[in-house]
This record gives structure tokens, C-alpha cells and sequence, in this order.
């Protein structure tokens, strides 16, 4: 079906009855990525039309799912960015090797790669005792591969060259268990610090006291006004001082309140909530007395 087409105003009307029907606000998604990833579903769906589509998803309540799940593909893989995870780990062995807690968000958090990455991580740096994480995503299919920690085996090899770019404590084959010829799971122990949980980032609640949240290549799907939404709402979530991750491609950097998220390493994206606040006097007098001693380094 080569010939397929959305006009705005289908796709507008698609979005909206999308809304109204299941509760599910794609309104505010970049029409040119949304529009690419319905005209997939129709093509692989053998639908001629959107309506065709949208008859298919009122008549068909069970369809919403797959429908979901091509919508909101996501494309990841362990330790992505090998050197953002470089630097992460710098700032977790500085800034929580002596904290007691840490609350972290993976927002978005797709099939879960990232979630097993920093548990491998935190692992090392014996620092999973302290930790309690949530891994979110819109996408109940992709919420329940990564609560699962099934990955094809062919993506082990890839994994594998990604993490000893970032740690060399040992071979990676040792945090999963092959399946069969064909699949791998990763180890349980790996996320038993984590929650995994669906969540709409647009139109449901937030949580708050996160002293790190990774939102990494989500809001690239959204439009400028609800990038902006989002950023505020994520500054809520965060503790004073907290660490805000995001990806590589979310063209956010240019509408980012400075006076409220400083960037701490720009090459990386990661960000810094400013303010005292709420944070803890072992957190805060920690904080004051790791810039004393040199271990934050300014515009890193």
C-alpha cells in the first residue's frame, strides 16, 4: 500500500477520537513522527485509510494495544551512549557514595535497556542497596518486556562492546542466563530495586522526590508547548539538586529554563535542578563539601 495518506485534519480527528475513546493524548506528539508511525500501522495492517484505522480501533478495543505498541516503538539498547554512562558513573560514585537513599525515574522507559544498565552499574559501585527506581512507559508491551528482561541474544554481542566502554569489572555474559538459541534474560537481581509501571508522561501525575530522572529521546515525539510542560513538571519532580538525563535528540537544550535546571555536562545532557529546598543536611552538607573538595567540576 504505497499510496497511503493523512492529511492534518485526519490526523487531528484520529488523535482526538483516540482521546475521547481510550484516554490516550497523542494531541501533543510532532505530527511528522506521529504521522510516519500511523501511516506504518496502516500499511502493516492493510488499511486503506484512517478510517479504516479508526473503525479498526472502535471496533476492535484489543487492537489499541498493538496499535500502541508500533506508535511508541522505541529504539534502545544497553548502555547507548557509552559516554554519558562514563559520566554518569563519575557523578554516582561522587555524589552518593555517601547518601543513605536515592530515588530514581526512568520516564520512558521503553523495553527496558536502560533500566538493566544503570542496575549493572549501581551494582559495581555497590550502591544498589540505596536505591529504589520506577520505570515508566506508555506502552504496556514495552512495560512488560522490560519487567521481564528478555532481549533477543543477537543484541548481546552489541551490549557487550557498549559496556566495556564504560566499565571494564567484568564480562558482561555474567548478568544474564541464555534461554535458548535465540533469547537471553538478564538477571532478576539486577532490578529488584525497581518498579516497573505504566504511565502516560502527558496526561497522567507525577511523582516527585527524584534525585535522578532519565528522559532520554522521549520528548523528540512532542511538540515545543508540551516539551515545556513536561520540563516543569519534571522540575517538580526532582529534589533540589537532582539530576535530570536527556537524550542525545530531544532538542531541548534551547528552551530550558536556566534558572531553574543548570547544565552540568552539556556533551551528555545532563542537567541540575537549582535550589536548597528540601534536600537533607547529610545531602546538602555532602554537596557543599564535594565542591570544596573539587569533585564537581563547573559546566561539567
Amino acid at each position: 500500500m504505497d499510496n497511503l495518506e493523512l492529511t492534518n485534519e485526519e490526523m487531528n480527528s484520529l488523535c482526538q477520537s483516540i482521546l475521547k475513546r481510550y484516554g490516550i493524548d497523542f494531541t501533543c506528539y510532532e505530527p511528522k513522527s506521529l504521522r510516519r508511525r500511523m501511516l506504518r500501522v496502516m500499511s502493516l495492517y492493510n488499511l486503506p485509510n484512517s478510517y479504516a484505522l479508526w473503525m479498526k480501533l472502535l471496533q476492535e478495543p484489543d487492537f489499541v494495544k498493538p496499535f500502541l505498541s508500533e506508535v511508541s516503538v522505541g529504539m534502545t539498547s544497553m548502555f547507548r551512549d557509552p559516554e554519558l554512562w562514563v559520566a554518569l558513573k563519575k557523578r554516582l560514585a561522587n555524589e552518593f557514595r555517601h547518601r543513605s537513599t536515592m530515588k530514581v525515574w526512568h520516564a520512558g522507559c521503553s523495553t527496558g535497556e536502560e533500566v538493566y544498565s544503570l542496575g549493572v552499574l549501581l551494582q559495581e559501585m555497590k550502591l544498589q542497596h540505596i536505591a529504589t527506581a520506577l520505570a515508566t512507559d506508555f506502552n504496556d508491551a514495552a512495560v512488560r518486556e522490560a519487567q521481564a528482561g528478555v532481549y533477543h541474544k543477537i543484541k548481546t554481542s552489541e551490549n557487550a562492546a557498549a559496556y566495556k566502554q564504560v566499565t571494564s569489572y567484568r564480562d558482561f555474559s555474567t548478568y544474564y542466563t541464555e534461554i535458548d538459541s535465540t533469547q537471553v534474560q538478564m538477571h532478576r537481581d539486577l532490578v529488584k530495586h525497581v518498579e516497573f509501571r505504566y504511565h502516560n508522561l502527558i496526561t497522567d501525575t507525577f511523582q516527585n522526590g527524584f534525585d535522578v530522572i532519565f528522559c532520554r529521546n522521549v520528548m523528540i515525539y512532542f511538540d515545543v508547548p508540551a516539551k515545556r510542560r513536561l520540563l516543569d513538571k519534571f522540575y517538580e519532580a526532582l529534589n533540589p539538586g537532582g539530576l535530570f538525563i536527556i537524550g542525545f535528540y530531544d532538542a531541548v537544550m534551547n528552551i530550558v529554563n536556566d534558572e531553574k535546571l543548570e547544565v552540568v555536562d552539556a556533551d551528555v545532557k545532563i542537567f541540575r535542578k537549582r535550589g536548597n529546598g528540601s534536600l537533607s543536611t547529610e545531602a546538602r552538607d555532602y554537596l557543599t563539601s564535594s565542591v570544596k573538595e573539587g569533585f564537581f567540576d563547573a559546566g561539567k
